[in-house]
């Protein structure tokens, strides 16, 4: 809950671009404890129900949120593999999100549903599969949200892949990318969340949007962006 109403989807989808600076320590009051507490109780509950087999969806829906809201990604990155395995989806869809079509003949890499520090695939596998004949896909569909380290390994990964004579085709990206958008634009919206977005426009060779994104930078942060070629 949040303010007293359901967390939508949308809410998850948005919630999760934080990094390590925006948390902020503070002083626990025994409501709260006690609330943490009921937290732990519910984890449990749901976990021993979904390792019985349940196929309650909102079960696992409920333990996904609880694991993003306890900060256990790993968990959480584990449980998205077997909803999807089980279910045929992601657990958090989107919203008016147009069911992604995967390629059988591409080399697929399933992207974490939150991105974090080493949880990519490697660069050097991606650039590889790029030089098949049909190429590698990423697939960002069930992704949430990442954090600080997870947002750099995106940016270096993006950079890294060539853009001459290499298939590298991004599945399910847009929502991702229009999340990311909103986040950089934001007043806590930093850096590498924009160097994350110049990295993709360059790759996927956008210079009409590199420019308009490098415009709104410059009044941002009062500096030139770098330059498309860069």
């Amino acid at each position: 809950m949040r303010g007293g109403r359901p967390v939508r989807n949308t809410d998850i989808f948005n919630l999760d671009f934080t990094t390590a600076q925006a948390r902020t320590e503070f002083a626990v009051s025994d409501t709260l404890q006690a609330g943490f507490a009921e937290v732990e109780v519910a984890i449990g509950k749901l976990e021993e129900a979904i390792a019985r087999g349940s196929g309650n969806a909102q079960a696992w829906r409920m333990l996904g949120a609880l694991y993003i809201g306890t900060d256990r990604i790993r968990q959480l990155n584990e449980l998205e593999e077997k909803h999807r395995a089980l279910f045929g989806t992601t657990m958090f869809a989107i919203p008016q999100q147009r069911r992604v079509q995967r390629t059988p003949a591409r080399r697929l890499f399933d992207m974490p549903a939150r991105i974090t520090r080493g949880s990519l695939p490697e660069l050097e596998e991606v650039v590889e599969a790029g030089y098949l004949p049909d190429g590698a896909e990423l697939d960002f569909s069930r992704v949430r949200g990442a954090d600080a380290g997870g947002l750099e390994d995106l940016r270096d990964l993006f950079a890294g892949i060539p853009r001459a004579n290499h298939r590298a085709h991004m599945l399910g990206i847009e929502p991702f990318i229009n999340g990311l958008l909103k986040a950089a634009a934001s007043p806590g919206g930093s850096r590498v969340m924009w160097e994350v977005l110049f990295a993709y426009l360059r790759l996927i060779n956008n210079e009409t949007a590199y420019a308009s994104l490098a415009s709104a930078f410059a009044a941002k942060f009062q500096t030139p962006a770098p330059g498309f070629g860069q």
